[in-house]
């Protein structure tokens, strides 16, 4: 009976605690956010009544953004295809939410892309949940290859990793 009543409190405080994807504003904002902490930022495409785009953030964004083990490798936003709500993009200039998504080439919903600092791709966008029992390997996948991506970008920036000289005479 204790450990039924451990197990269901558990399961009322993830409940509690659950995140929300913030809308997406100011997407250079968020990405010098994004890199300042050395992670991708995602962008997850969706449209209001798209029952995929529910399933991907209820059972997959959200935990993942609640998760304090997790919540930490990258940051995501919301972009709705269809809003006409004003949104800053990565170079500053101001457009919308559905007009930042055709430029995008956003066609399918739910889409998560990865990027970085100037909106570049870390890895391929996340394109539809047809596999369900997959996605979350294909998420994580595609966050490991972006921070990869990032943390090389990183180490080859960084000054004073000078090569041992070689031979001579």
């Amino acid at each position: 009976m204790r450990r039924l009543f451990f197990i269901l409190a558990c399961g009322i405080s993830a409940t509690a605690a659950a995140q929300h994807i913030s809308p997406a504003v100011d997407l250079a904002q968020e990405a010098r956010a994004a890199q300042a902490a050395h992670v991708p930022l995602l962008v997850f495409y969706s449209q209001p009544g798209c029952s995929y785009c529910e399933r991907a953030r209820r059972d997959y964004l959200e935990p993942m953004i609640a998760d304090p083990t997790a919540r930490d490798r990258q940051r995501v936003v919301e972009v709705d295809v269809t809003s006409g709500a004003p949104l800053t993009d990565f170079v500053g200039r101001k457009t919308t939410q559905a007009k930042f998504s055709g430029s995008n080439h956003v066609r399918v919903v739910p889409t998560i892309a990865f990027v970085g600092a100037r909106g570049e791709a870390l890895a391929d966008p996340l394109v539809g949940l047809a596999l369900p029992d997959f996605y979350p390997a294909y998420l994580e996948r595609r966050i490991d290859q972006s921070r990869r991506k990032l943390a090389r970008a990183l180490t080859s920036r960084r000054p004073g990793r000078a090569r041992p000289a070689t031979g001579g005479g």
